[in-house]
């Protein structure tokens, strides 16, 4: 029946397998064809490479072989001519010690010198051997019976030694007779007798070892009346034949440097019915380049024909490997490619990054179970690597990691963020504001009330700062609870901020009373000795004045000498108390990080603002800066400033931003010092370093804006785990090196490098922060650091830091060994509870090795610290990309 408009069309088609089959095998067909092809001209070059190499090689060991042969000769005549014997012989055969020429002195006796020199010669086997006199004439030869009066003076060898010029050994020809020769100086209490020249024969037999050593052909070429003949050749006599008029008939350029006494890296010569690759060095000096030329050759066409067998084989297997290709690429065509296909493009994006591919392939047989099993494994990865970007994104917006308030101005009482009692050793501090309890005619009640609840925020701030839980007594007292690594020194700086406050403020000082015991914490509850102890303690205390007792004035004396604590009469009891020193708690602050992002993400009851709560500065959250930046919530504050979350309104971004408080710049010289810090930091570029990005002033108080980064310090990291995992401690050691190397890159020192200023983002990388103290690494004029003057951790410094010397870069690659050895480790090298015993003990004593802190370190890594280390900064790493580059050699 005829087909139809719409019946289906019919026609032949070639099935699907077979189309594939015939795609397939065109594509094996030409992959084989162009790795054979490839491969065999590759392999021509290779074998021509190999050929120019090995008649290097062979050039260089008979150039090895004529040095050695020349050594020898130079010791033996050494020897011959500094033998007392020998020169006392040869003098007295001369007639009392001078030769001919000598006035008034007999002839010598020649026949004399001739036996000696013979018997010399049986001794140290030289070919030939000559006596001559001061002016180059001959005496005697070995190869000669009789004396032939016969001048060498024009010989370039006896010309060089009797003008005393180098050489004194080299080739040398006499007639169509070529040697190695060298001659030596006699002489005799300081009078020259004469020379000696030895020389050793060059013939074939010495060509024969030569080729046997080097492996390639080698023949001595000179020039002889007018034409070119082979002083020795290691080939055979037809093949020598051959060869001299072969080299007659090179190309000019060749023949011309041949003739002229200059060497030919490389040249084609054809004799004996083969193809040869050789090289021509002169025999001579510059000054005699015409004595002749060595000529190494090899055979191109034996040395090829090894590879052209194996390329011949690489054709064949390649034929073969194409015709079992199409064969198998025909099983293979049924459905089985295509899949596998998808899989291995689907596995290369996936390395680049992209798990979006499906397969998507079904059945039950194992190819179905391995596309299923492919999918699920793309998914996982998708999963995960939208999971870390989403987190890594929201890391930066989360809430601060601290307790809502509840705000009570009017009982003033703060509610912990413990629900469960616990007790614990803490350390206590009362302050009493007896201002608030005197009257105040100028004062209305609400204006008082006002003034109670603006001293209440600026606890608050204070305390969240400082990691401390606010409670409050009765009057016009509040106890502040410190518990946790640097309880008191935390406990110190925050009576410092408070004082600091007051002063800004222009309100009277409080006073206050520190002790140390344990304390029992259950909800807003506080009970305790210590808290009698500060009561009592602030009944005897005078306005600005801190009063402590008990273990914590020893620790005081202990830690900051005897002048730490000061006998003081008390002012209610008249009983002897112990008041602590300023400079007690200003060198607490000072020890704590200057930005308190730190501490307040560390402390574990750190406690939020109170809605509303002013700082020391007088900013509220919510309160917009400079018509750009809206304050979020305050991070934390120092004795120099106060550094907030603001939103950028311009860039609709987060920042830190640092306020510097009133006061905390006395002149202008701060202020410019302030600005180089700025100029400092700015320089960095590095995704390892806390960017700085601005600064400026908002109401006439500077101000500097970083970049805002929530994450942990690494302070907070060993506070309970003591040591970091070795895999996670490589990684942050060799982040550290990195950032602190792109610092070093732009001129900046950090000198504060602790696990306090290295911050661990949600995504595991981490960060070098705080570069407050910085300066450049070359000074042209003074800095921040007066001459004698330390700034820095103690724990953490270079001995020449803590002597307030001059530092660099070496300075800061010993803060990297002390963090190195308590991030791996969980100890420090040095320890001391002061200062000058953490110096004495640098200068004094060897460091605590890794090894000792943890047995089970890895020896590279404990060459690395100790390298960190050492005393002398000479002796450390040069530079934090050398500290970088053995940190990346060392694996899990």
């Amino acid at each position: 029946m005829p087909a139809t408009e719409n019946s289906p069309a019919k026609g032949f088609t070639l099935p699907l397998a077979l189309r594939f089959f015939l795609a397939t095998a065109l594509l094996i067909a030409l992959a084989l064809g162009a790795a054979v092809f490839v491969t065999y001209t590759q392999g021509q070059r290779i074998a021509t490479d190999a050929l120019d190499k090995a008649v290097a090689t062979s050039d260089a060991v008979q150039r090895e072989f004529e040095q050695h042969r020349l050594e020898t000769l130079q010791s033996n005549a050494r020897l011959v001519a500094s033998d007392s014997g020998f020169a006392r012989y040869i003098g007295s055969a001369a007639g009392g010690g001078a030769l001919p020429g000598v006035e008034g002195q007999s002839g010598p006796d020649l026949s004399s010198m001739r036996d000696l020199l013979l018997e010399r010669q049986r001794e140290f086997g030289f070919d030939l051997g000559i006596l001559l006199d001061g002016q180059g004439n001959t005496l005697v030869r070995s190869d000669r019976n009789e004396s032939v009066q016969e001048s060498l003076a024009e010989d370039p060898l006896v010309a060089a030694a009797l003008h005393d010029t180098p050489p004194f050994a080299g080739y040398w020809r006499q007639r169509d007779q070529l040697y190695q020769a060298t001659i030596m100086p006699i002489v005799q209490d300081r009078d020259l007798l004469g020379y000696l020249l030895l020389a050793q024969g060059v013939d074939d037999a010495l060509a024969k070892k030569v080729a046997q050593a080097s492996g390639a052909q080698v023949a001595f070429r000179i020039p002889a009346g007018g034409k070119v003949t082979l002083a020795a050749s290691s080939l055979d006599a037809a093949n020598s034949a051959e060869l001299a008029p072969a080299i007659a008939a090179l190309e000019p350029s060749v023949r011309s440097a041949l003739d002229g006494g200059r060497g030919v890296d490389q040249f084609r010569v054809r004799f004996a019915g083969q193809e040869w690759i050789g090289r021509a060095r002169p025999m001579g000096t510059s000054a005699d380049g015409k004595l002749g030329s060595v000529l190494v050759l090899a055979s191109a066409d034996r040395f090829v024909s090894g590879y052209r067998a194996i390329l011949n084989w690489v054709a064949l297997a390649g034929l073969a490997s194409m015709i079992a290709a199409l064969l198998l690429s025909l099983l293979l065509s049924r459905g089985i490619l295509s899949p596998v296909r998808r899989m291995a493009q689907a596995a290369e994006e996936a390395a680049a990054g992209n798990y979006q591919a499906r397969i998507g392939s079904g059945g039950n047989d194992d190819l179905g179970r391995l596309s299923r099993s492919f999918d699920t494994l793309l998914s996982e990865l998708r999963e995960k690597s939208d999971m870390e970007g989403y987190v890594g994104h929201l890391a930066r917006f989360l809430p601060e990691p601290v307790a809502d308030v509840v705000p009570d101005a009017p009982t003033r009482r703060r509610a912990a963020t413990d629900t469960v009692p616990r007790r614990a050793p803490a350390t206590l501090l009362g302050v009493e504001f007896r201002h608030l309890l005197a009257e105040r005619a100028d004062a209305t009640p609400a204006q008082a009330i006002a003034d109670l609840g603006a001293l209440q925020a600026r606890l608050d701030d204070v305390a969240r700062t400082h990691a401390a839980e606010l409670h409050v007594a009765e009057g016009a007292r509040w106890l502040l609870a410190f518990d946790g690594d640097e309880a008191h020194r935390r406990a110190l700086a925050c009576w410092g901020a408070l004082l600091d406050a007051s002063t800004a403020q222009r309100q009277p000082a409080p006073a206050g009373s520190v002790v140390e015991g344990e304390l029992l914490h259950g909800g807003d509850a506080l009970l305790g000795m210590p808290q009698a102890q500060v009561h009592r303690l602030l009944c005897d205390a005078a306005p600005g004045q801190l009063l402590t007792l008990g273990t914590l004035g020893e620790a005081l004396a202990r830690e900051h000498g005897a002048t730490a604590v000061q006998a003081v009469t008390g002012a209610y009891s008249a009983k002897p108390r112990a008041a602590v020193l300023a400079g007690v708690w200003q060198r607490a602050a000072s020890e704590l990080p200057t930005d308190h992002t730190v501490v307040r993400a560390e402390a574990r009851r750190a406690q939020a603002p109170a809605p509303g709560a002013k700082t020391a500065l007088g900013i509220v959250p919510g309160a917009v800066l400079g018509n750009r930046y809206r304050i979020v919530s305050v991070l934390g504050e120092g004795g120099m400033g106060v550094v907030y979350k603001a939103n950028d309104l311009e860039l609709n971004d987060l920042v830190a931003l640092k306020m510097v408080k009133p006061g905390a710049l006395t002149d202008g010289s701060q202020l410019e010092r302030l600005k180089d810090e700025i100029k400092l930091a700015r320089r960095i570029t590095h995704p390892n370093v806390l960017r700085t990005f601005d600064f400026g002033e908002i109401g006439g108080v500077p101000y500097i804006s970083m970049e805002y980064v929530r994450g942990l310090t690494l302070r907070y990291l060993l506070r309970d785990a003591k040591r970091v995992p070795y895999s996670a401690g490589l990684r942050i050691a060799r982040q550290l090196a990195a950032g602190l190397g792109a610092a070093h890159a732009v001129g900046v020192l950090h000198r504060d490098i602790k696990p306090e200023n290295l911050i661990l983002e949600a995504n595991a990388n981490a960060k070098l922060m705080d570069f407050g103290i910085a300066r450049p690494t070359a000074r042209v004029q003074p800095g921040h650091t007066e001459p004698g003057t330390f700034l820095g951790t103690p724990n953490y410094c270079a001995p020449e830091q803590l002597a307030g010397g001059e530092v660099d870069e070496r300075a800061d690659i010993w803060s990297c060994g002390v963090l190195m050895t308590e991030m791996f480790c969980g100890g420090l090298p040095f320890s001391g509870k002061s200062t000058m015993d953490i110096y004495m003990a640098q200068m004094q004593q060897e460091p605590t090795r890794p090894s000792a802190l943890w047995p089970e370190v890895p020896p590279d890594l404990e060459s690395v610290i100790l390298r960190c280390l050492q005393r002398v900064p000479d002796e450390r790493y040069a530079s934090a990309a050398e500290l970088a580059a053995d940190l990346a050699r060392l694996r899990v």
